[in-house]
């Protein structure tokens, strides 16, 4: 191989290496930014976070153990949503899928349009958190796994919240 070659290739690879190593720089950046707004917004609002979780760069949930309540946090160009729960008032805790079929000459394709955490609550109406809607993340990567695990950790703290009172 010759100098020119190896110039021309290293050229090449940094054309295409540049913009990835950029985009990824600034999607990192956006998440630090969202996550420090949240911790600050619930501070503002007397909710000391102790456990939390980010997703996407429009999603953020918290547990504030010591208050019995959940933050939840939607931000969008659009809408922000901010939900604050009191877990003494939940009585439930599932999951609602929103499905819908594609169906064409051979098959038919299900795909998700929506999953959302409800909060069953007494006598109020019930919260809905969404953690994945086709309409602002094109593709689910680990909104199923932190969905099961907020399920799971909210209602662990429903009983606890029981048993103690």
């Amino acid at each position: 191989m010759d100098l020119n070659t190896i110039i021309i290739g290293l050229v090449i690879a940094t054309i295409i290496t540049l913009p990835l190593v950029y985009i990824q720089m600034s999607q990192n950046i956006q998440k630090k930014k969202a996550k420090n707004n949240f911790i600050a917004d619930a501070q503002t609002k007397n909710v000391h976070v102790s456990e939390m979780d980010f997703w996407g760069t429009y999603y953020a949930i918290a547990l504030d153990v010591s208050e019995n309540k959940l933050v939840y946090s939607k931000k969008t160009d659009e809408e922000t949503v901010w939900i604050t729960a009191d877990l003494s008032q939940v009585t439930d805790c599932y999951i609602h899928k929103t499905d819908r079929t594609i169906k064409n000459k051979t098959t038919n394709k299900i795909e998700t349009d929506r999953i959302d955490l409800v909060l069953r609550t007494k006598g109020q109406e019930d919260f809905v958190l969404e953690f994945f809607n086709v309409d602002i993340n094109f593709e689910m990567t680990n909104e199923k796994v932190l969905l099961e695990k907020w399920q799971a950790r909210i209602s662990k703290q429903l009983v606890t919240t029981k048993i103690a009172a």
